[in-house]
């Protein structure tokens, strides 16, 4: 993990995004490198509510967002190189229609590289085989005869799949590479290490490695809390494809994404100040030791809003009075500039006696944002209710979720509630208490929660 410099002291003074303002540092092995260039990455932190009730502790939420470069800026010749391995599951359940599908998807796919580019496939049922070596995109007629050449064999040997995927990755990974692994699979790993801890665990050690793994369930027979658990905690991405047919288009947009990567290495660290406790994270993986939290991200998308929330319990003030209660502090690699690059800002509140005052001046986009990610952890509970056999518990939740969206919806007029409504309602109601149906919905689900920490949020 990058070491994040720290802030000798806390300085007051306005809550805005340092960033913004042009005071945000980049440096790199060379030493100071000009900000004149726009920054790959933009951080805004802001608290949900900047004024706190005198005299009594509060609980504040301190939203933090990291948004990439918007895509029509980077001109395509800068777009950061790509180093990708796509790993295609050939056991016995991808024959006919699937197979042919997976191969047209991995051609449609790798047709969207530039010569440049470093791709290499894997094959995998209970034996592995690298069917295209790491190398240059340059030699399609190779690329083409090699996936044209799959065919379908017995078990599903996943964890050997991605292991050798990442040898391959490994040859060219580079910081100024997106290094990543395409994993698809229609079925159960069912040789070697199959659990979603273990291949959680995998993916975290690949994460440190600045490897991330993206991950393509086919049909409606893959363990999908296996391969979203990878996909979490590689940074990767997860999506479900429920018909064969659908494929190429999915495996064309995951290549699309790759390429729109702006930012890797990504880690945050809050230093909390005295009489600000952090207590918990919504909407990332993350790690709170004392008064410090830490998270990272393996990319950043351009034109995409990564964030996370911390929830933090804070001492009482004296009205009138202000307090720094955080100081956010960025590093990351900036795949268009190629140098790693900082970004810092102090977070102060202030307290009023007044508390119509507190509402009045609460930030309606962040609200919006917190009420987006507290939806998912809803459906999350809703999801594990069902598993459990409790359909009656798991609807009620899922509708009186849909129903706190529309209200929020309604107060902060934010489009991306109204997205949110209308999924947390079809979720509700097309709930099914039979064991197929319940099957394909719940991949459904497990791909929507994930989404929002590992692609980020609609601008």
């Amino acid at each position: 993990m990058r070491s994040i410099p720290c802030f000798a002291r806390f300085t007051i003074c306005a809550a805005v995004p340092l960033a913004l303002a042009g005071v945000a540092t980049s440096a790199s092995a060379a030493g100071a490198v000009s900000t004149a260039a726009p920054a790959a990455v933009e951080l805004d932190a802001r608290l949900a509510r900047p004024l706190l009730l005198a005299g009594q502790k509060n609980s504040a939420q301190l939203r933090v967002s990291l948004i990439g470069r918007e895509a029509q800026a980077v001109e395509a010749h800068n777009r950061p190189e790509v180093n990708v391995c796509i790993a295609i599951d050939r056991s016995g359940s991808m024959s006919g229609e699937k197979m042919e599908n997976a191969r047209r998807g991995a051609l449609s796919a790798v047709g969207k590289l530039r010569d440049g580019d470093i791709v290499s496939v894997v094959a995998y049922d209970e034996v592995v085989r690298v069917v295209v070596p790491a190398a240059r995109a340059v030699n399609r007629t190779a690329l083409q005869a090699g996936i044209n050449a799959l065919q379908p064999g017995g078990d599903t040997a996943l964890f050997a799949g991605v292991v050798k995927c990442a040898t391959e990755v490994r040859k060219f990974a580079s910081k100024n590479r997106v290094n990543r692994i395409v994993l698809l699979s229609d079925g159960m790993a069912n040789v070697g290490p199959s659990s979603p801890a273990e291949l959680g665990t995998l993916g975290g050690e690949l994460a440190a490695e600045g490897i991330s793994v993206a991950t393509v369930g086919l049909g409606a027979d893959y363990n999908e809390d296996l391969m979203a658990e990878l996909a979490v905690r590689s940074d990767g991405g997860h999506v479900f494809v429920e018909r064969p047919a659908d494929l190429a288009r999915f495996l064309e947009q995951e290549l699309g994404a790759i390429a729109a990567v702006v930012a890797r290495d990504v880690e945050v660290k809050i230093a909390c100040a005295a009489g600000a406790r952090p207590l918990r994270v919504i909407g990332r993986p993350a790690q709170i030791v004392g008064q410090t939290v830490t998270t990272s991200f393996g990319k950043i998308y351009g034109r995409r809003q990564h964030l996370f929330v911390v929830e933090l319990e804070t001492d009482a003030g004296a009205a009138g009075s202000s307090r720094p209660l955080a100081a956010v502090e960025v590093a990351y690699h900036d795949l268009l500039a190629h140098h790693d690059s900082q970004l810092r800002q102090p977070i102060v509140a202030q307290f009023t006696a007044r508390g119509a005052e507190v509402d009045k001046r609460a930030d309606p986009a962040i609200l919006s944002e917190l009420s987006i990610l507290n939806a998912d952890l809803v459906a999350e509970r809703a999801m594990k209710l069902r598993d459990q056999g409790d359909f009656a518990a798991a609807q009620q939740e899922l509708r009186q979720n849909a129903d706190q969206l529309a209200r929020d919806h309604q107060q902060y007029r934010d489009p991306r509630l109204q997205n949110k409504v209308r999924e947390a309602k079809q979720q509700a109601e097309s709930l099914s208490s039979k064991p197929s149906e319940w099957n394909i919905q719940r991949k459904q689900m497990k791909k929507s929660i994930s989404d929002a920490p590992l692609m980020g949020l609609d601008l």
